[in-house]
């Protein structure tokens, strides 16, 4: 952790020796604009006068990466974020935290302002290259305006529009790139290989666990080997001898590589982008619409969105102004299965099913059996009882024959309409109102076939889910403004009101002809379920913001909620939020300071809530309906609730200093934050004996804290070079404060006061007995005066759980972004890296025995224990039960990692070529994401989950694209 922070203070202080050098050129510098506005909850505000914390990132930083989801380009660009990208299917949507984690069981994620109004819908059906601007707001301050939904932090997103006066600007973008895996995969072992292993591990366990002799325990291995794995990758009936090794002579029929056969590292990116802007004194407008089609990293997997906008402002009169904003957007995934155990899990089955399995049908004698058309056929592991013909594990199934004998498809249809009309009532008085409608429909479509795989049995099963969201929202804003001599005042008062309506219907059926993948063309109608859920908010709030000399700032507001989630004596929340600035730069003994052209002192406190992710009405006793006897309608009780349940809360503190030196072109940020979250809703565990196994309740308090820092540098800038460089990271901690029950158990963790969220909880691992190769673990030991003690022990079970002292969550993230230009040309280079988080990596344990013959191992095994006197940290191979692969810190490791998130080159044709060929600008560029990664634990890609574990996720892309830009 010290050497981590030296290392980036020391980068935060080479910015500024090398700036105070330069600064002393007297170059011509323009001065950063101190006032310029940012967008913050309901409005804007200069930038001096924002006294919470607001980082904007710029429009550049989302044009110079390929982001199917806008949100991915916060990672790296603010501090205090934590993402973690969503893997290697194209539409998915990122996990974000800000500024730590405020519950266990509430949703976490941060509320996403569109144009004014809450965002409900899918992120991905918004198209980067429609974005002018996008803020992230993290502290109570800024985010207490959002009440209730604040909690998690804020991020506004705000559309492009025209300017007045502005002659139309047509803009065509055209890019095509290819994809692959961002890091590489486990390595693992040959057919050849893993048939010798396979060996070693039955004859160990006819010589270790069955006490027979070496020529017995040998001659038994080399006799059974083919009818424990069931099928035969050689020409011979025996293919290894009593020495363990392949018999000579014998030829290999095939050897499966998984991996080639299931992911796709030629994976195309197309994206085609059209925008027309511009306006006259009074009129403003915006056109874009934007097709992309990407492969991800699974075959057959794909994404395809198109997306249109339409931004339309007038000032009518004097008094009035109106807008109106509309999108539609249509996407469609093809999704095959990219996480999880189940048997059509993609990367489970890379990880899972060895190479001496074959992707089609073979014989007894290894030849591929066709079909009545002389077509290979896919081997789903039951073709009969001779050897080739009944597969050990993953039985009735085939991953790359799922990839086309069945169908998974997301097709996601979005359309925002947004109106406002802006009214001046008198001097320094408006009224804003904002109306809002989203209509978002999810339909889910699966296939399973009818003559293959899982759905053999009942002839093929068909499965839909239709999910219809619509939301309303509703704010109206007075803002009186006014000034009297050095005092300024502003004055908001708000009202919002929200309705929420969610419909889901789905549907299974089963028993079908083939070539038919509709409900109606069914025999069996396995399932059948569909409801409305309807959800309201109404707030009242209200904000005072006062200044003296644009140099003293006071900010406070209020918003009381009423949610229909809770029960009605606790349905109303108040959150509130007060803090204040001091632009120090701008008193006497600073103003003509030639080195200190900015300094600035912050602070805020505020208590927000959070109602989400906890279901519509956690509180009602009800019944559930569907438990019906024949034909007679019936109903259960459904779980037990607690019906006080209420808000979880957040206290929010934040104090920083913004600084800036030799006319701003170095600037600085260092804030202090601290997150403390009280009656934290959890499903507490109860005792099964009372008929439920646990209920929704208000259980606990955590605490986030830690420090933030942003150093930006204009280290270069003259009429042909500039170059410009950023640095920004962040130290995060989290800890249980309050935990009503007891503790708690989940997976890898255990809750505890005190502790962190994240901090492991595992058996100790104690390495390999160098005498007979087995395992071993820690366990305490109690005499009877009391007295613990710790020794190992090769029984699992007595295996003592211990904190390991090691969290899921990195001590340190951030972003480090270069941008240069050179003339005509210019590149911009982004890293972010994360230092400190351990991952349990499960994905990789199971690689490390062949417990299960037929399972696929790692090269990496080939470490393991042979002989007595091997001193090893891998277990001897053994083909029975054992406990090699459980869970432990064995499996623990750093998740260090620094990755070239995006890069950037580009060259724009000289004006005058342009106009020769009627434009007014060529743009020539080559955009690449996620180019490099270094990583400390390799094998996966270091982005799983926030409470790192693995579950089979696809790899992140690593994408290559060319483009070019043509402005008319």
């Amino acid at each position: 952790m010290n050497v981590k922070l030296k290392v980036l203070t020391a980068g935060a202080l080479f910015f500024i020796g090398t700036e105070a050098v330069m600064a002393q050129k007297k170059d011509s510098v323009e001065t950063r604009n101190i006032e310029e506005v940012v967008v913050v909850a309901f409005g804007k505000q200069k930038k001096e006068s924002i006294v919470g914390s607001v980082v904007s990132v710029d429009q550049s930083v989302i044009s110079n990466q390929q982001a199917t989801s806008v949100l991915t380009a916060i990672q790296g660009s603010v501090p205090g974020v934590n993402l973690i990208s969503s893997g290697g299917q194209p539409g998915d949507t990122p996990a974000i935290r800000i500024r730590g984690f405020s519950s266990i069981n509430a949703a976490q994620d941060p509320l996403i302002i569109l144009d004014g109004a809450p965002f409900m819908g899918n992120i991905n059906s918004i198209s980067q290259d429609q974005i002018e601007t996008m803020n992230v707001l993290k502290d109570a301050s800024s985010t207490a305006l959002y009440g209730s939904r604040g909690a998690n932090g804020v991020i506004i997103i705000t559309t492009k529009k025209g300017k007045r006066n502005q002659k139309p600007q047509l803009s065509l973008t055209a890019l095509t790139g290819v994809s692959g895996m961002a890091v590489d995969m486990y390595p693992l072992v040959g057919a050849k290989e893993y048939m010798e292993l396979s060996w070693e591990a039955l004859r160990n366990t006819y010589k270790y666990v069955n006490n027979q002799s070496d020529a017995v325990a040998a001659q038994n291995a080399t006799n059974t080997l083919i009818s424990n794995l069931g099928y035969n990758p050689y020409d011979v009936s025996t293919p290894v001898g009593v020495d363990g090794k392949v018999m000579q002579g014998a030829n290999l029929l095939w050897d499966t590589d998984w991996q080639k056969e299931i992911l796709n590292n030629t994976a195309f990116r197309n994206e085609y982008r059209l925008s027309l802007q511009g306006g006259s004194d009074n009129t403003t407008y915006f056109f874009g619409t934007d097709y992309l089609n990407q492969d991800g990293n699974v075959k057959t997997s794909n994404f395809k969105r198109l997306s249109t906008r339409i931004n339309l402002e007038s000032k009518v009169n004097d008094w009035l102004t109106v807008g109106f904003n509309s999108a539609f957007s249509t996407s469609s995934q093809n999704y095959p299965i990219q996480s999880g155990s189940t048997f059509g899990s993609s990367i489970q089955w890379i990880y899972s099913l060895a190479n001496i399995y074959p992707v089609y049908m073979r014989d007894g004698n290894g030849n591929l059996i066709l079909d009545a058309s002389g077509n290979a056929q896919y081997d789903y592991g039951v073709n009969g009882t001779y050897t080739n013909g009944t597969r050990p594990i993953f039985q009735n199934e085939n991953v790359p024959g799922a990839f086309y004998n069945n169908k998974i498809k997301n097709d996601r249809y979005s359309v925002n309409l947004t109106g406002f009309f802006d009214v001046k009532l008198a001097k320094g008085l408006n009224n804003k109102t904002t109306i809002s409608h989203e209509y978002y429909t999810y339909d889910y479509f699966t296939y399973t076939n009818r003559d293959f795989g899982a759905a053999s049995n009942v002839g093929g099963r068909v499965q839909t889910d239709r999910d219809f969201t619509f939301s309303t929202n509703i704010n109206n804003v007075s803002t009186y403004k006014t000034s009297f001599g050095d005092h300024n005042v502003s004055v908001d008062g708000i009202f919002e009101a929200m309705k929420f309506r969610y419909n889901p219907l789905s549907a299974q059926t089963t028993g079908f002809l083939p070539n038919v993948f509709v409900h109606n063309g069914g025999t069996v109608y396995e399932s059948i379920s569909g409801y409305t859920t309807d959800e309201s908010l109404v707030s009242i709030l209200g904000r005072l913001s006062y200044n003296y000399q644009n140099k003293y700032f006071l900010e406070g507001s209020f918003r009381r909620d009423g949610s229909s989630r809770f029960a009605q004596d606790v349905r109303w929340g108040n959150f509130y939020s007060v803090g204040g600035a001091w632009v120090v730069s701008k008193e006497k003994f600073l103003e003509n300071s030639s080195v200190i052209s900015n300094l600035r002192f912050k602070g805020s406190y505020g208590e927000l809530g959070n109602n989400r992710g906890i279901g519509y009405f956690p509180y009602i006793q009800a019944y559930e309906t569907g438990w019906n006897n024949l034909d007679q309608t019936g109903v259960l009780l459904g779980g037990v609730v607690d019906p006080s349940l209420t808000w979880e809360k957040t206290s929010s503190l934040n104090a920083g200093v913004d600084l800036g030196l030799f006319n701003n072109k170095i600037q600085a940020t260092v804030e202090y934050y601290e997150k403390k979250s009280v009656d934290l809703i959890y499903d507490k565990p109860l005792p099964i004996s009372t008929g439920n196994s646990s209920i929704t309740t208000n259980i606990g308090a955590l605490k986030n804290y830690g420090w933030e820092f942003t150093v930006s540098s204009e280290n270069i800038k003259n009429e042909n070079f500039s170059w410009n460089t950023s640095l920004n990271f962040s130290f995060d901690k989290n800890k249980i404060t309050e935990l009503a029950g007891g503790n708690f158990i989940s997976g890898t963790k255990r809750y505890e006061v005190g502790r962190s969220l994240f901090e492991f909880w595992l058996q100790e691992y104690a390495g390999v007995d160098p005498n007979d190769g087995r395992m071993m673990w820690y366990r305490d030991v109690t005499a009877t005066d009391g007295t613990v003690t710790k020794e190992t022990t090769k029984t699992y079970a007595q295996a003592t759980r211990y904190y390991t002292g090691k969290n899921s969550i990195p001590d340190v993230i951030g972003g480090f972004n270069n941008s240069f230009r050179y003339k005509n040309f210019d590149l911009n280079v982004l890293l972010n890296f994360s230092f400190g988080g351990y991952i349990y990596d499960s994905q990789y344990s199971g690689l490390m025995s062949l417990a299960r013959l037929g399972d696929q191992i790692t090269t990496d095994i080939r470490d393991r224990w042979q002989q007595p006197g091997d001193v090893t940290d891998v277990p001897l191979l053994l083909a029975s039960q054992n406990d090699f692969t459980s869970q432990s810190t064995r499996f623990l490791y750093k998740n260090d990692y620094v990755r070239l998130k995006s890069l950037n080159a580009g060259y724009n044709l000289p004006k005058n070529a342009s106009k020769d060929i009627g434009v007014s600008n060529i743009r020539f560029f080559l955009q690449g994401d996620n180019l490099l990664t270094w990583q400390s634990h390799k094998g996966l890609d270091p982005e799983q989950s926030f409470a790192g574990t693995t579950d089979n996720r696809s790899y992140n892309l690593r994408t290559f694209s060319f483009g070019v830009k043509v402005d008319f």
